[in-house]
């Protein structure tokens, strides 16, 4: 079996976060809901990392704060 790189579901854009306590993750682009992170299921399932990471594009409160002094 291949290694499984590692794939941080946090940081994609897929990545979710729901109510239920018993499947607490889940990825918008496979559409499932699951107890471990989808990442995870993914490669248990198919042997392969998951092809549809895409990183979120995220502007941190200290970047945007930074630059509204910058323009000042």
């Amino acid at each position: 079996m291949k290694n499984q790189k590692s794939i941080l579901c946090g940081k994609c854009e897929f990545f979710f976060v729901t109510y239920n306590k018993f499947k607490p993750w889940g990825c918008s682009k496979f559409g499932f809901k699951s107890q471990a992170l989808p990442s995870q299921i993914v490669f248990s399932t198919t042997g392969i990392n998951c092809a549809y990471f895409k990183k979120k594009s995220v502007l941190l409160k200290k970047h945007v704060s930074q630059a509204r002094n910058e323009r000042r």
